[in-house]
């Protein structure tokens, strides 16, 4: 599957909602990572911090990403929660932490993305290093946010 094309396709496809988001990050936060805010401007805030520690964490760059004071509360916050909690292992530092998905299945729910037919899709199971291929998706779908408005 192509993960980018899937978060372009729902992202369009979320613009056209009652409620739309207000830019990429406040789809990823509601969509993907499952924060309830109901304000644009916090949503995205938590969805680019949140994408950060993806991005860290999949590049296995998290003792580098927390070297910054701010990054490191950040960090601990987003590690935390739902979204990443039962989606990683850390051993004996949560600050080093890996997805866990060798041999696991992710399972990502969400009534918030559509397939290439406009159907949604309520869960997306991924085998093996496929979580990793959606979290650098879903980084390269953030970076394209422009660099100001709500959140940012």
């Amino acid at each position: 599957m192509d993960y980018l094309k899937l978060l372009e396709r729902s992202y369009e496809l979320s613009l056209h909602n009652e409620c739309p988001p207000q830019n990429r990050l406040d789809f990823l936060g509601e969509a993907v990572f499952g924060f309830t805010t109901y304000d644009s401007g916090p949503n995205a805030l938590f969805a680019k911090k949140a994408v950060e520690a993806c991005e860290a964490i999949n590049n296995k760059a998290t003792f580098d990403y927390i070297k910054d004071p701010d990054n490191y509360q950040w960090y601990l916050l987003m590690v935390n929660m739902p979204f990443f909690s039962n989606r990683l292992e850390w051993g004996t530092s949560i600050r080093g932490a890996w997805w866990n998905y060798y041999g696991e299945t992710q399972s990502l729910e969400s009534c918030s993305l559509f397939d290439e037919d406009g159907g949604q899709i309520l869960t997306i199971d991924f085998v093996e290093d496929e979580w990793g291929k959606f979290i650098a998706a879903m980084v390269e779908f953030a970076a394209t946010q422009p660099k100001e408005g709500p959140g940012v």
